[in-house]
């Protein structure tokens, strides 16, 4: 039997995650919750073998925070409504076991959860190409630095809100300019909205 958690935020996707795989006769669904620290205890107290967990959860956490905070612990199959390259870069280089898409048909879902369970992982052809293509990830200064840009703050605006110099924040926008080979702030916001950047703290 493969004890599962699910976590996502949505109660009328979790509610109708946990009636359809509470039919499969190989799932017990152990726990569903809405946030991080809700995860995390019932992670660390039920012991799943398997977490199905969304990346933007209810208390502002991410998935992949929780995920980092339970290693070693069970496998995690990502179900995300966010194909974006640097999520699933980010889920490789951290062991997850699968990304599947809310979209996806429930056998795939269900799938997903056995081959974690039994020590495989399951991404697509697309998801692998496009971890491999995706663009190194700012740092976690650089990627306020971005996001702030996103808000249309100007770079004075940027350096006060942080606490840096105004030439501090000019560097470093030219840095990001020569790495992603880009001309402007509008460009820059494309890659990272393109990327992923925005949606998840570094």
């Amino acid at each position: 039997m493969i004890r599962l958690a699910i976590v996502e935020d949505h109660p009328a996707i979790a509610d109708g995650l946990g009636a359809l795989l509470r039919d499969e006769p190989d799932i017990e669904v152990v726990a569903s919750v809405a946030d991080g620290a809700a995860a995390e205890r019932a992670i660390v107290a039920l012991h799943p073998d398997v977490v199905l967990c969304d990346l933007l959860l209810g208390d502002g956490s991410d998935g992949f925070d929780l995920m980092e905070r339970m290693v070693p612990g069970p496998r995690f199959v990502i179900l995300s409504a966010y194909s974006l390259p640097s999520y699933y870069r980010r889920a490789m280089d951290a062991g997850v076991a699968g990304f599947v898409s809310k979209t996806a048909p429930v056998e795939v879902i269900v799938g997903a959860i056995r081959t974690a369970a039994s020590g495989g992982t399951t991404f697509t052809k697309e998801a692998r190409h496009a971890a491999r293509s995706a663009l190194q990830r700012p740092s976690g200064r650089e990627g306020e630095i971005v996001r702030l840009v996103a808000e249309g703050l100007s770079n004075a605006e940027i350096a006060e809100r942080l606490g840096l110099r105004l030439k501090t924040v000019e560097s470093q926008l030219r840095r990001l300019f020569d790495r992603y080979d880009v001309a402007s702030r509008t460009r820059l916001v494309r890659v990272a909205e393109q990327q992923g950047w925005l949606g998840l703290d570094p």
